[in-house]
Order: C-alpha cells, then structure tokens, then sequence
C-alpha cells in the first residue's frame, strides 16, 4: 500500500516545510504529498492555504505577495521561528531535496479557490527540467486543471480529489466518469466518503483509490479491508507500522 507523508511528516513537524520534508526521507513509505500556490512574482510555492495567517504571521493573499515577502514570515510557533528550515519554500527546493530518493512528490494545486493562470504548465516545466516527470503525482479538486494537465502532458499521472462536498453534487458514476474523462490515474476520496462501493468500481475502471487524510488506527483497519492502493497521513511512521501489521 502507497503511503504518503501529508505535508511532509506534520504530524510532527511544521506543515508543508522543509524540515517536515526532511524527516519524510528515511520513513517506509511511498512519497510526500504537498500543496501549491503561486506568488504575485510567478514563484510556486508550497503552502495549503490561500492566504498567510494560520501557520505563519502575516496576512494577504499568497497571490498577492511578491516570494520576497513570503519568506520573511514566520511561523506561529515561537520556538521555532529561527530555524531556516521552516520557511515557506518553493517548489524547485523541494524538488531537488527528493529528486536523490526514491519517494514520489504528490503535487496538489491549490487552485479551486484561486485561480493561478498557467500554474499547470508552471508546474510541469519546472518538473521537466529537474527530470522527474516519473516520480510526480499531480492532484487537484479542479477537474479542468487535471484536463489541462493531461493536454500539456499526457505521461504525468493525476489524480482526482473528491469529499463530501463533491458527493452532494455528484453520484459516483459521475465522479468516475469524470476521472476517465480527465484521463486520470487515481482517485483520492477524504476518508469519510470511502466505502466498498467506490472503491470497487473505482477498481472496475482501473482507477487507484488512494486516501485522505488517515490519521486514526481504526480508520485505517477498515481502509486495508476496503482495500484501498494507498494513504495519506500527517503520521505515517504510525500508519506505515499499521500497514505491516494488517496486511
């Protein structure tokens, strides 16, 4: 089963940061999942939320921001507030901290909300010039930026991000049918929505189901019984354990 370290390993660490990354590299697991926004200079940048003020001081839109003025914020955290890996990165760094490991980097754009023009291709030239076009995994809630993707370049995988909200709108026939439709490899369901039948016919039409975010042991028992092809964690040296022990 893949697992992937959700923002690095921030069940521990500072989300979506250098150091959460950097203790992702020596876990059993499968790759690292992180999101990306884009700066108001064109920079990618790894951060989930649109706006600073939840993990790091400041406020504003990231779009809004020139890199320059994202790097000087700091964490909320005090204490770790002059550790110079615990700033919002770009992209390209983490990029070439991973590209020496075996580990697959689960790229989200962030652009359900926002919407960066040309992220997608941004994304997929920095990818190309680093060489790592196998060893990426891009995921979005926007089915027409998976689209785009594909169009762009149709040997990245991708993968479609559904929760409740989704299923409000859509039955799973449709949600599927969308997947085939944007040409993507995985489906990545939040925990609450998973169930035998999605993941059966998920498996029907040669759709991966991979998971998140699974951070209870009794979660993820039943997940293995579903069996479900992976999962994303803010703890996976936990779940990672809870996988050799059930399978």
């Amino acid at each position: 089963m893949n697992i992937y370290a959700h923002r690095g390993n921030s069940g521990f660490f500072p989300e979506n940061t250098m150091y959460a990354f950097k203790k992702s590299l020596d876990l059993d697991i499968c790759g690292i999942e992180l999101d990306v926004q884009k700066t108001k200079d064109g920079i990618l940048v790894v951060h989930h939320d649109e706006t600073l003020g939840r993990v790091f001081d400041g406020k504003g839109y990231i779009k809004k921001l020139t890199f320059d003025q994202l790097v000087d914020s700091n964490l909320n955290n005090d204490e770790l507030i002059s550790r110079d890996d615990c700033k919002i990165p770009t992209l390209e760094e983490v990029l070439e901290l991973i590209k020496p490991t075996n580990l697959t980097i689960n790229i989200e754009i962030k652009n359900n909300k926002v919407r960066y023009k040309g992220i997608e291709e941004d994304i997929i030239n920095l990818v190309k010039n680093h060489n790592m076009e196998e060893r990426v995994l891009i995921s979005s809630f926007n089915y027409r930026s998976l689209k785009r993707i594909f169009r762009l370049d149709p040997t990245i995988k991708t993968a479609y991000l559904v929760g409740a909200f989704t299923f409000k709108h859509k039955s799973l026939k449709k949600v599927l049918k969308r997947c085939k439709e944007c040409n993507c490899t995985y489906i990545h369901p939040s925990y609450d929505v998973v169930n035998k039948e999605l993941v059966t016919e998920a498996h029907k039409k040669g759709i991966s189901v991979q998971v998140y975010t699974v951070n209870s042991i009794t979660i993820m028992k039943k997940l293995i019984k579903l069996k479900v092809d992976g999962v994303f964690t803010n703890y996976p040296k936990i779940i990672n354990t809870i996988v050799n022990e059930n399978l």
